[in-house]
């Protein structure tokens, strides 16, 4: 349970009045492990925590637990026609608790901001990322990602066990079961319901073969094909915690050309040597920085061609947490990286013709290296 950001008493001197079920959902949930499908506030002051619902969430903010406070529109004596304005909502609270000034987030909604200040309140905003702490994971967090990255694990056999077990037609197309053609929303279509049976969910997950998967965020469609590569990345949230999980495998169904091979034999080669180079200390930078020399040593070359992104075209990794794509980067910005960062590292390489090879994992920074939070075969041919 979250006790409070160290660094709040250094970075607000006032208040922090936050969004919840809207611009902040996911720093309220990570204040106060709350959330709603409507939009209600969240103000932080010192070690209190205030929530503003209505009526049908109250029952359940009450149930939290730590030290939140819980209001309603009711209990503030708000008219029938402030309750549905969010900025009179928000007045009501502070004059409440007595505060005269406030911090909001950059992504608090303006017409909040300017009733605030039409009231005489200062407002401040406050500097990103609202909160640090979010970047260093508690025991808690990686227990509840472990769970979604074994979600992705599972979900992510399945769809191996698929392509596997599919036929091939004259026209080299894989069949399902059935003797018809198995098409990249066949195979998604079966990792969702791994995810389902996980209390999992994800809404992006990328089945691309052959040259779709050179476009790193193809989510997939049509007939599979043997001789192809193809890429599944499958990202899954719990739909219990809210945090994430995610892995990428590359597979290919027959046998793969000697181009095809060397790609993800390299690949594979950089992700393991930029994994075991994760440690306390050692930036994203430097991470990344290796697996460019690593593919530039190979001969593998990055830039347009025929005006089409190919080779190294993205970050090496980036944090996972409340949300998919969170710090710490494993990129050219990427600083140093402290125990219990949760990262990926994902490197690919796309070639039109060839077809793209990614292979990610993720993994928490521990005091003297990194741990997988999910383990999964990476094996090319199936």
């Amino acid at each position: 349970m979250f006790d409070g950001d160290p660094a709040l008493n250094g970075k607000y001197t006032s208040p922090l009045l936050l969004i919840g079920g809207g611009a902040d959902a996911l720093s309220v949930r990570y204040a106060t492990s709350f959330e709603a499908p409507d939009p209600f506030l969240c103000l932080l002051k010192g070690k209190e925590r205030h929530l503003l619902v209505s009526m049908l969430e109250f029952g359940r903010a009450q149930r939290l637990q730590g030290n939140i406070t819980c209001h309603t529109p009711d209990s503030l004596s708000l008219s029938t026609a402030d309750r549905r304005h969010l900025g009179k909502q928000a007045v009501a609270l502070i004059r409440h608790l007595g505060v005269k000034r406030v911090y909001v987030s950059p992504q608090c909604p303006v017409g909040v901001v300017r009733e605030l200040e039409s009231e005489g309140l200062k407002v401040l905003v406050s500097p990103e990322p609202v909160f640090s702490s979010r970047m260093l994971k508690r025991e808690d967090e990686i227990r509840s990602m472990r769970e979604s990255q074994r979600a992705a694990v599972a979900a992510m056999k399945r769809a191996v066990e698929v392509i596997h077990r599919a036929g091939v037609d004259k026209k080299g197309r894989l069949l399902n079961g059935s003797g018809g053609v198995l098409t990249s929303e066949e195979v998604r279509l079966e990792i969702e319901k791994v995810l389902l049976e996980r209390q999992c969910a994800a809404d992006d997950i990328i089945v691309a073969g052959g040259d779709q998967g050179v476009d790193p965020h193809e989510r997939g469609y049509g007939p599979l094909r043997v001789g192809e590569t193809i890429v599944l990345d499958i990202f899954p949230y719990s739909k219990k915690t809210g945090y994430w999980g995610d892995m990428t495998r590359t597979v290919i169904k027959g046998q793969p050309t000697r181009e095809q091979l060397h790609l993800f034999q390299t690949v594979l080669s950089a992700q393991r040597e930029a994994i075991r180079r994760v440690k306390p200390g050692v930036t994203g930078k430097e991470i990344h920085q290796g697996v460019v020399a690593a593919f530039k040593k190979a001969g593998y070359q990055t830039g347009l061609v025929d005006g089409i992104p190919q080779g190294f075209i993205h970050s090496t990794g980036h944090g996972v947490g409340l949300e998919i794509h969170e710090g710490p980067s494993i990129g050219p910005s990427g600083g140093p990286l402290k125990a219990g960062h949760v990262i990926t590292i994902e490197p690919g390489l796309y070639y039109l013709g060839v077809g793209g090879v990614r292979i990610e994992d993720t993994l928490v920074v521990t005091e003297t290296g990194s741990s997988l939070l999910g383990r999964c075969r990476k094996v090319f041919q199936v």
